[in-house]
């Protein structure tokens, strides 16, 4: 599980409020590990590698069936708009791959 504070002096600085709390108003709580089960094809170790850098898998199972074409403009983008650290050897087994999991068949 993952711990994360909630501490009360930096959410009031980042809200602009003044803070007169002491020690005592740090809180924490416990989150649950959610595990997205990526759909078994070839090359879905790649995905989960690279994907997974910047954001959770859950973003590719939410997003809507997209063509060849889409899947493979949003990967080029997660790598020139997003700085994704991937060569593309490895963007053509994700395309492959989203576009077989994911994809709408065109």
């Amino acid at each position: 599980m993952k711990r994360i504070l909630l501490i009360a002096a930096v959410l009031a600085a980042t809200s602009g409020l003044a803070f007169s709390g002491s020690a005592d108003s740090v809180k924490s709580i416990d989150l649950p590990v959610v595990k997205t089960n990526l759909a078994d094809a070839p090359g879905k170790d790649k995905a989960e590698k690279f994907c997974s850098l910047c954001h959770s898998p859950d973003y590719i199972t939410m997003q809507p069936k997209f063509s060849r074409a889409q899947w493979t403009g949003t990967v080029n983008k997660m790598i020139k708009a997003f700085g994704a650290p991937i060569q593309e050897e490895d963007a053509k087994v994700i395309v492959d791959y989203l576009s077989t999991a994911y994809g709408n068949g065109k």
